[in-house]
């Protein structure tokens, strides 16, 4: 048996779920107990003459055939129910952590392996947790009470399915937890190639023009072949410990019977004792028989482990609260009049030099702030600092005279993120608006006519990563989410950089109106965008400076 601590822990956390998959399991297998009882009694009654008894023994059978199958159907429900319901939690908490700031900004997570773990790593823990935990129940709880009825029938040959049923059990460990290691080895490898195939995909207009397919396609060989070989591997390892297993079954049931036969010859026992001692010896190894075929299936899941475990998955986290969008048309951002960052520092710990250096700012509703500076002079840090990604080393940063909260801000990036769907599906990400709040948020972001415009409007499917708009409406559709986010602070990063003059100047107008009950703060690097921005501030070496427009 395999136990995974972390997989049996969140099973325990649906107790009733938990508790039905393992007792009706423990009934299925009651059912077979039953049934060798009415085999063996039927089998009795023919070879004794007693034919008025075999209808009443072959009805029994039925009957007990009949209640194996709904007991059956039943268990399969729970199972399943306890196995969603983990996978679940798992997802939940893992995407929790790995949307925490210390995860967004661990460069070693590559997107594919962290793809692998909360796709296929989770899924994969079905199986252990709905077939294998109920499994490794039954076999302490079953076999257990099995071996003491073929002890009663006969002592010898309940000491032979007892050495032989702990053989079977204990036997394969060592080769487990050698295939655990060999699994550990074929997970890393599917990461990896998962991460290789993810990247290429994204990349594969750049790799092509770049001349690189061919350095691509062999690296992906490469990968494929690692796998292949890991997988290769496990099951080796798999196929020696399932031969020691059936070795172990094979020679406990031989034993018995050749003991059953003696004690028949011999000592002229009963029929239905000979009868039912070879049945039950059968019935010994049934749930060790189950649980080696259930830790196969669940095999993957249990190799995906320590990368659900770096990422976080079975890590308790506190929600962090949300703010709730206003039920008002009018978006009225929360309370919020004034921003304070006082005195903050911030150094990364590989740099000589912090890139904030004692860094005040005041920014306040009513005026759009502007920061510039040379590329690497700390605006993004400093954005990431405001956020909650990285945490200063000293300093404070105060809304209101109160520490800021990670639900005060909303954040338009440079290059923002649009997903696969409608427009509409894209805007609800921040909440649960009304068709009114839409509107509201997209006509103060300038967008509401040109969506309107739109044959399906609202329901106008946008393109991966939205490529099917312009970047002016990718810009602005990204700011229309911030809006129904419905937050005091609003930090928008290069919005103009990839816009030409026109559209560059629809979204400075809509960030002018925003700003008229927010405070917006916003990175640019093109001085034409900020001809009417009356707070512009630099920061050079870890320190904002005001400038001229």
């Amino acid at each position: 048996m395999m136990i995974v601590r972390e997989l049996w822990r969140e099973a325990a956390r649906f107790p009733s779920a938990f508790a039905w998959s393992v007792v009706l399991l423990l009934l299925v297998f009651a059912t077979h107990i039953g049934q060798a009882v009415a085999v063996a009694w039927a089998m009795t009654v023919v070879f004794t003459g007693e034919a008025s008894d075999v209808a009443y023994a072959l009805g029994l059978i039925v009957v007990i055939a009949g209640a194996r199958l709904v007991l059956s159907l039943a268990q399969t429900s729970a199972a399943t129910r306890l196995g969603g319901q983990v996978r679940v939690a798992l997802r939940r908490k893992a995407f929790q952590a790995a949307l925490s700031p210390s995860r967004l900004h661990d460069t070693s997570v590559r997107d594919g392996s962290l793809r692998a773990s909360l796709g296929d790593g989770i899924d994969g823990t079905d199986a252990y947790v709905s077939r294998y935990i109920p499994a490794v129940v039954q076999v302490c709880v079953a076999s257990p009470v099995v071996v003491l009825g073929v002890f009663f029938l006969n002592v010898w040959a309940g000491i032979v399915v007892a050495v032989a049923a702990v053989c079977a059990v204990f036997g394969p460990l060592l080769w487990k937890r050698k295939m655990a290691r060999r699994g550990l080895e074929h997970w890393d490898s599917y990461e990896a190639l998962s991460a290789d195939l993810l990247e290429s995909l994204r990349g594969m207009a750049t790799l092509r023009s770049l001349g690189d397919v061919a350095r691509t396609r062999r690296k992906l060989h490469d990968r494929s072949e690692a796998l292949r070989a890991a997988t290769e591997r496990v099951m080796r390892v798999s196929l020696a410990e399932t031969g020691i297993t059936d070795f172990a079954i094979q020679a406990g049931f031989v034993g018995a019977v050749m003991i059953a036969v003696v004690h028949a010859v011999t000592d002229s026992a009963p029929t239905f004792h000979v009868y039912l001692l070879l049945l039950l010896s059968s019935e010994v190894f049934r749930p060790i028989r189950d649980l080696s075929r259930h830790w196969h299936a669940g095999f993957l899941g249990v190799t995906a482990i320590p990368g659900l475990t770096h990422i976080g998955a079975f890590t308790e986290s506190q929600p962090s609260p949300t703010s709730t969008p206003s039920s008002s048309a009018t978006l009225t951002p929360t309370q919020g009049q004034q921003l304070q960052v006082r005195d903050v520092r911030f150094c990364y710990p590989d740099a000589e030099l912090p890139v904030l250096d004692g860094l005040n700012l005041t920014a306040s509703t009513g005026e759009l702030t502007a920061l510039t500076g040379a590329s690497g002079a700390g605006k993004s840090t400093l954005f990431d600092v405001l956020l909650g990604f990285l945490t200063p080393d000293s300093g404070s940063i105060e809304l209101d005279g109160r520490p800021v909260r990670n639900d005060d801000i909303a954040v338009v990036s440079q290059r923002p993120l649009l997903f696969t769907g409608s427009i509409r599906e894209n805007l609800v990400v921040a909440g649960n608006p009304s068709d009114s709040e839409l509107a509201a948020a997209c006509k103060a972001a300038g967008i509401l006519k040109e969506i309107h415009a739109l044959p399906a409007g609202f329901d106008t499917h946008v393109a991966e990563a939205g490529s099917s708009l312009s970047g002016g409406q990718r810009q602005r559709l990204a700011l229309a989410r911030a809006l129904l986010a419905n937050r005091p602070i609003l930090l928008v990063d290069e919005p103009t950089s990839a816009l030409d003059n026109a559209h560059a100047d629809e979204v400075m107008r809509t960030l002018h109106r925003i700003a008229t009950d927010r405070i917006v703060i916003m990175i640019s690097h093109r001085p034409e965008s900020l001809t009417d921005v009356t707070c512009m501030l630099r920061l050079e070496n870890g320190q904002l400076n005001s400038c001229l427009t």
